[in-house]
């Protein structure tokens, strides 16, 4: 019997009632579902559970949004299951079906009529310690709202001076998140590169940049500085000291999605979803 895990957003009931949905389509077709085991709505209490830091089935359901994919990422660390996105948060780019064609795309799922996008990751160190693989970005930001002075390095070079907010490093896939907020560039997804974006510099002479993928980006806290976060996926948040250190390298661990319609609407979906801020 073929078995499939579900991960659902805490606290929302659209989000409840899609996963309802999802479990429904399984069963008919026989196969075996298991809740995350964070999961506690009512409704899906008698399905058995199922550990992301343990034994994860070979194909996974996340139904939310962005931070729900993301949170889940973060906790499957090496190479990751099959993953189908259902979009039950407010934004979700990263979740491409939607709640009115779950029906469909979850028969297509259990059939294997899909396309598999691999997706990179990479991995953050902080003063030498590593940190966790990260799929949309890691920030390193001010700390109540002082000013910052970083040092950008990509591959032993020196690329910028940052005096301001602090800086962002995101992925080819994240470049619709938190470094477009702050001027970066939206990346068509057939693209495999990083993205450097200073947040709110002083010098007014800087832009992102956006480099090789297989790049070494450092960003140092100067010992001039005030304190910093760092922010790794808007998921963990740890303190940097002046003088402290961050890495980002490829991470040999990738993300793997399934999806349904890949390239066809990328920029209708993009706007789209941008146009619901409006």
């Amino acid at each position: 019997m073929d078995v499939v895990g579900l991960v659902v957003k805490l606290g929302s009931a659209i989000a409840e009632e899609t996963a309802v949905r999802v479990t429904r389509t399984l069963e008919a077709h026989g196969v075996r579902v298991l809740v995350e085991e964070a999961v506690d709505y009512e409704s899906l209490s008698r399905y058995p559970k199922f550990s992301l830091s343990g034994e994860v089935p070979e194909k996974l359901i996340v139904v939310g949004g962005d931070g729900t994919l993301l949170r889940t990422l973060l906790r499957l660390q090496g190479e990751t299951p099959i993953i189908m996105g259902v979009r039950a948060g407010k934004r979700g780019f990263l979740l491409d079906v939607e709640r009115y064609e779950v029906e469909d795309r979850v028969k297509d799922f259990i059939r294997g009529e899909y396309k598999i996008v691999v997706y990179p990751r990479y991995t953050v160190y902080a003063n030498g310690e590593k940190l966790a693989c990260i799929l949309n970005d890691v920030a390193v930001v001010s700390k109540m709202a002082k000013l910052i002075r970083l040092n950008v390095s990509i591959d032993g070079y020196p690329a910028m001076r940052v005096d301001g907010d602090g800086v962002v490093v995101s992925s080819t896939i994240g470049s619709t998140a938190y470094s477009l907020s702050a001027g970066g560039p939206i990346v068509d997804p057939r693209l495999d590169v990083l993205i450097v974006t200073p947040l709110n510099p002083v010098q007014l002479h800087l832009r992102p940049l956006v480099i090789p993928s297989s790049s070494r980006v450092e960003v140092s806290v100067t010992p001039q500085s005030n304190e910093a976060y760092l922010n790794l996926d808007g998921q963990i948040v740890r303190e940097l000291r002046p003088g402290s250190l961050v890495a980002v390298t490829p991470c040999e661990s990738k993300v793997r999605m399934a999806r349904f319609r890949w390239w066809d609407n990328f920029y209708e979906r993009l706007y789209t979803r941008l146009l619901q801020y409006w």
